[in-house]
């Protein structure tokens, strides 16, 4: 028998089904169970809970939750070897806003020998990118000194200041992000790919990437169960790629960099992910993600 809960929605506030008791107790032994990477004892749970979106208070147990799609695709990672880190939650500094300091929260971020993964995972979810800049935080594009924060409070600081005077950084995403809200106001239908969502990130790998000086090569990949083909998102995509790029050798990181948006079949079945055993589970993530009673539509 599937439960209900009333969770509030921006768009509508009906009943909403969620998974049954059960496989909530089996999810809870499954994000509370310690795995151990660079000789360190972590939790999931403890990931999503420090994270942004406040996750387990309620979305996570919905039968169209992204988060708990996102833990069901990647959490074996934890126990593979080959697989030095896996994080969910990630927070990456992005910009300074006032005296605080602003992070985007990247769904996973998980580590190889040779290789950095930052994942965007998304499941059911769409937006309208018309009005892309208005939808943006005023701390990323308004050069006066005087701004809104995202919660409407009226905040001083100089933009070269907010961008932690990485001027070159700084221009580029300027450029960057006028040249998006062009092209976005052509854009009328909600689609999967949200571009204000990905030039946080792309910001917050950005600065990652230059405090750190990586040198293993970065990859950024949109997966999205309901992913389909769009000019939009393609174009964003290869101006996005070439601009961070050329920031990479501005401030000479050696890393390489690749931002790839695609399905979830395609990126499982291409790095043969689907067959690999669920953490703490007896069923592969294939079985798993198309789990009738755990999730709404099968996974594409």
């Amino acid at each position: 028998m599937v439960n209900f809960v009333r969770i509030k929605d921006s768009n509508m506030q009906d009943e909403k089904p969620v998974i049954s008791v059960e496989k909530q107790e089996e999810y809870y032994k499954r994000l509370s169970s310690i795995y151990i990477k660079h000789d360190e004892d972590l939790l999931f749970i403890d990931q999503f809970l420090a994270g942004g979106g406040q996750e387990l208070s309620g979305k996570f147990w919905r039968t169209i939750s992204s988060a708990r799609l996102c833990f069901d695709l990647y959490s074996w990672m934890g126990d593979d070897k080959d697989i030095l880190d896996i994080r969910f939650e990630k927070k990456l500094r992005v910009i300074k806003s006032g005296r605080a300091n602003v992070y985007s929260n990247m769904d996973v971020y998980f580590e190889t020998e040779k290789d950095i993964f930052f994942i965007e995972s998304k499941y059911t979810e769409t937006v309208n990118n018309y009005g892309y800049k208005e939808g943006l935080p005023e701390a990323y594009w308004k050069e006066e000194d005087t701004y809104k924060s995202t919660t409407g409070k009226i905040v001083t600081c100089s933009i070269d200041e907010r961008y932690f005077r990485r001027k070159e950084v700084m221009d580029a995403f300027l450029s960057f992000i006028e040249e998006v809200d062009e092209k976005a106001q052509n854009e009328s239908q909600k689609i999967w790919f949200d571009a204000k969502q990905e030039t946080c990130h792309l910001l917050g790998i950005v600065m990652y990437a230059i405090d750190n000086q990586t040198k293993n090569d970065i990859h950024f990949n949109n997966i999205a169960a309901n992913y389909s083909n769009n000019d939009f998102a393609n174009w964003f995509r290869t101006k996005a790629e070439r601009m961070v790029k050329d920031l990479f050798k501005l401030f000479n990181v050696e890393a390489g960099f690749e931002y790839k948006l695609c399905g979830v079949r395609e990126f499982f079945t291409e790095n043969d992910f689907l067959d690999k055993k669920g953490f703490r589970s007896d069923k592969t993530v294939y079985d798993l993600i198309t789990d009738k009673e755990s999730y709404e539509e099968e996974i594409r």
